[in-house]
């Protein structure tokens, strides 16, 4: 692995001497998962050159934060020294420019999406270049992405997918620190195979299965999970801002951001509620939604806040929505902050259903979105 990624950023320093670049893209949040699916599929994409004889190829991983983000990634810094990857080995979004390629005729520019399938208004120019999506989220309907082989499956973690087409094309490479860069993400994606949260397949099962015996990997997943989830819950050397920005998606100009703690517990932290203000008014929006997670002990906690201000028209009717979601997120009520001088407020629900994440309230926003629109 540590050759591939090397190799690769080398080729920065020379990219317009090949006739072909294909970009193996994450997702915004470069979470433990995005980045080793980007990295593993990276590797697969490469030798299926080499066994193609593809020469005029040139193969990107790219971690698609700017550089200066990754010591947010806390539990990617972790995991990647653990299995001696270190971050001069990466290539990140600022340290290339896709638009010169894209505008550069000489050179075919392919994109490789893994762990997305959509793309924000500012990669909209890249749309012509996807030619391959690998993702574990439900299918977004305004994303059908014809004529591109796509690999869209509902499983816990996107680096099943990858696993699995790295088993069926280049099984020969799988070694000891590939199986275990991928179970990581697998188990933390899944809470570690937890029947309780409910998002483990049989497909995530039989990877992981496969990937410890062909690694011979350690099989107490419980010390594996904890090391990586304690690294995610490490926010000693992160200030509020930071916090806010470490693990943020976007729908529809709603910006949804997940913290490795309780939203309560956020709340207690010096600066937090001004630190929520001066993000709004800093993007030039006027709401986001806040996800707490606590996996600290035994069971899994969570809440969501909705902050917003006193401009916002959209406030009510997406708690509407997340109210009556169905399955429903059985929100109660913990508090509401109205700051009448600062001009915003906040209202905090404790979510007893901890099988909701993420990726089932954002289509939750985006309908809402779309609805109010409409109207």
């Amino acid at each position: 692995m540590e050759s591939f990624l090397s190799t690769s950023k080398a080729v920065l320093s020379k990219l317009f001497n090949y006739k072909r670049i294909r970009i193996v893209l994450g997702n915004g949040t470069c979470d433990l998962d995005s980045a080793i699916s980007t990295l593993i599929q990276a590797f697969s994409e490469y030798l299926d050159g080499i066994k193609n004889n593809e020469k005029d190829l040139a193969v990107i991983p790219l971690m698609n934060i700017p550089e200066k983000e990754y010591r947010l990634k806390t539990e990617v810094v972790f995991f990647m020294k653990r299995h001696s990857i270190s971050s001069n080995l990466l290539i990140f979004r600022d340290q290339i420019d896709l638009k010169a390629l894209k505008e550069n005729v000489e050179i075919k520019l392919e994109i490789v999406l893994v762990d997305h399938h959509n793309l924000p208004n500012e990669d909209m120019y890249l749309m012509e270049s996807i030619i391959k999506i690998i993702d574990h989220r439900p299918q977004d309907k305004r994303w059908p992405w014809t004529g591109r082989k796509v690999y869209l499956e509902n499983v816990g973690s996107c680096a099943t997918l990858v696993a699995r087409n790295l088993f069926d094309k280049h099984p020969e490479v799988i070694d000891s620190q590939i199986s275990s860069l991928l179970r990581g993400p697998i188990l933390i994606d899944t809470y570690n195979l937890s029947k309780k949260v409910d998002r483990a397949t049989s497909m995530d099962i039989e990877i992981i299965e496969a990937l410890e015996k062909i690694g011979s990997l350690d099989l107490d997943r419980n010390k594996v999970f904890n090391e990586i989830f304690n690294a995610k819950s490490d926010i000693s050397e992160l200030t509020v801002d930071d916090l806010l920005i470490r693990d943020l998606k976007e729908t529809s100009g709603v910006p949804i951001t997940v913290l490795p703690i309780l939203v309560k517990d956020f709340l207690d932290l010096q600066g937090s509620l001004k630190s929520l203000e001066n993000f709004v008014l800093s993007k030039n929006i006027t709401i986001i939604i806040v996800m707490g997670l606590d996996l600290t002990s035994e069971k899994v906690f969570r809440d969501i806040a909705i902050f917003s201000l006193a401009t916002d028209q959209l406030k009510k009717k997406i708690i509407e929505a997340l109210l009556s979601a169905q399955p429903s997120l059985e929100l109660t009520l913990i508090k509401e902050i109205n700051n009448k001088d600062e001009n915003f407020n906040l209202v905090l629900y404790e979510q007893k259903n901890v099988r909701i994440t993420r990726k089932q309230i954002l289509p939750i926003i985006q309908n809402t979105i779309s609805s109010e629109c409409q109207c």
